[in-house]
């Protein structure tokens, strides 16, 4: 945008160098004066963005290739670009499952750490992909595996339930990522388990 800008502008002042209309006003403005000095100008200013756009995206590109991803052993590429990809008639390899009041800070950077090991990975957050509550269930049969963020609350957690109890019907994997500091909503897991309903305790 900023080089088709400087473009139209330098355009201009070519054009106005070129009329008679304007004698003299070229130089007044601009400090040319024929139109064959700001053309000049132009077309080195226009080579001097484009050598500059050049080096930003092989610096981004060279940036991007350095970051630290997970690759497998046998092919040494990324998984989801070597033919790891969602099964028919799933959405998301992940769904994430937590609490808001305790849990919604964690996981917002448990997503953003798996998406930049893992390019390409389809993650479920609620803040990104929830549009109707009362599709939970739904949500849950689209993700192939659920990973519940055991914090305060829960399992007290009306939704949150309905989340586990849909995983563990459906036959999901579950990952439990335990949150153990008080500080951050989290707690033992003798004090976690108490909140757990009965029918859900192993």
């Amino acid at each position: 945008n900023l080089l088709l800008t400087c473009c139209f502008c330098a355009g201009l002042v070519i054009q106005l160098c070129e009329s008679n209309t304007y004698e003299n006003m070229c130089y007044s403005l601009v400090g040319f004066e024929s139109s064959t000095s700001a053309t000049n100008f132009v077309i080195v200013l226009t080579a001097a963005m484009l050598a500059v756009s050049v080096v930003v995206i092989i610096v981004s590109a060279v940036s991007a290739s350095r970051e630290t991803t997970m690759r497998l052993v046998s092919s040494g590429r990324e998984p989801m670009r070597d033919g790891i990809t969602l099964a028919d008639g799933q959405q998301w390899h992940l769904f994430l499952s937590h609490v808001w009041s305790t849990g919604q800070d964690a996981v917002a950077v448990i997503k953003n750490e798996l998406m930049q090991f893992l390019p390409g990975c389809e993650i479920f957050l609620d803040i990104d992909d929830l549009k109707r509550i009362g599709e939970l269930e739904t949500y849950i049969g689209r993700s192939q595996v659920v990973l519940c963020f055991l914090s305060r609350g829960y399992l007290r957690s009306k939704n949150c339930l309905r989340e586990v109890r849909a995983a563990l019907t459906m036959g999901k994997p579950l990952v439990l990522v335990h949150e153990a500091d008080p500080d951050k909503g989290g707690g033992t897991l003798a004090e976690l388990r108490s909140e757990c309903p009965e029918e859900l305790r192993a």
